[in-house]
């Protein structure tokens, strides 16, 4: 009996520390890492702490909305930094290409937006993933690839 509770236990702990971002379409493999003012960055998590799981539409391109349930980001100070990461897709109701962009911020939580890329005037600086002194809050799989073994 122990064991079970020791196991659900450790479950419970790694479920909610572990998120994968949801990128429709051809994954770009370029990922770029914005340094927010402090004042976008504040705004940012005033979205979060509000963010109830309601869906918006017809939000102007480019602007990022919170992914993160309010509860997973409650008493969390506002982030620092995020990298974000594009795809491709068809979408069937345009009839044409998309651009979908999801970020993870410095804390973990996540944001999207859809037909362009957020706005350099959010951040203090924006680099490319890999450039010297670029962070990366996000990481794939494929970073840790060492080729065919």
């Amino acid at each position: 009996m122990f064991k079970k509770i020791g196991l659900l236990m450790l479950g419970a702990m790694i479920i909610p520390t572990a998120s994968a971002l949801y990128l429709p379409g051809e994954v770009q493999p370029d990922r770029y890492t914005y340094y927010l003012t402090p004042e976008f960055a504040q705004k940012l998590k005033v979205e979060n702490d509000k963010r109830e799981g309601k869906w918006r539409l017809g939000l102007p391109a480019g602007q990022l909305v919170s992914e993160t349930n309010w509860q997973q980001s409650e008493n969390k100070p506002a982030p620092k930094a995020m990298t974000c990461i594009s795809s491709i897709y068809f979408n069937t109701g345009a009839q044409e290409n998309w651009l979908k962009v999801a970020c993870l911020d410095n804390q973990g939580l996540e944001y999207s937006t859809s037909r362009q890329w957020p706005a350099k005037s959010i951040a203090t600086k924006v680099c490319k993933v890999g450039e010297p002194r670029c962070e990366s809050f996000l990481t794939l799989q494929s970073d840790t690839w060492s080729g065919p073994q």
